[in-house]
């Protein structure tokens, strides 16, 4: 559980969207990261990740695209950390 809020990481509402499943995939990993207090970060999902790099980045963009990622800053070895977004400001 997120113990940083008082409710979990993950919204229902990523079912309802007509996403693909790797887009669902990424995005209930990205929460069971952040429910663990871990920064969302390419390593971290790689770590997770059964699919290609190359998936990987293409998720994470589509993710990105529908304001469901952001971009939180940069992690001590400067790759990029990412937020997952209230569903209030997702696109679609």
């Amino acid at each position: 559980m997120n113990y940083d809020s008082a409710k979990p990481a993950m919204s229902q509402k990523i079912f309802s969207m007509n996403l693909e499943v790797e887009t669902v995939s990424l995005y209930l990993l990205c929460c069971a990261v952040v429910d663990t207090g871990t920064a969302i970060t390419r390593a971290t999902l790689k770590e997770k990740w059964n699919g290609t790099q190359e998936e990987l980045n293409r998720q994470i963009d589509r993710l990105e695209e529908m304001n469901i990622l952001d971009r939180k800053g940069r992690s001590g070895n400067g790759e990029s950390v990412f937020v997952v977004l209230d569903e209030k400001k997702w696109r679609g």
